[in-house]
């Protein structure tokens, strides 16, 4: 009786650990293929690896993106 409760106990963990991994390797490519329907002009250039930055270097980028909105804006260009 307790090699099967030994065994169950195992095969248990073993799914949980597959199921797991299945759902990693899924965000995984969520995350990395949203720009494979884009056009040729709005992909990322073959040189930006680990673009946009992670970490302290994410929010200067996007700060730097609202300022580029805001002087494009209030040129009169945007509605």
């Amino acid at each position: 009786m307790l090699i099967w409760v030994a065994f169950l106990t195992a095969a248990y963990f073993a799914g949980v650990w597959w199921v797991r991994r299945g759902s990693h390797r899924a965000r995984i490519t969520r995350l990395v293929a949203p720009s494979a329907g884009l056009p040729p002009e709005d992909q990322p250039p073959p040189t930006a690896v680990g673009w946009p930055p992670k970490g302290v270097q994410f929010t200067a980028y996007v700060l730097q993106g609202i300022a580029a909105l805001d002087e494009y804006r209030s040129e009169g260009h945007a509605a």
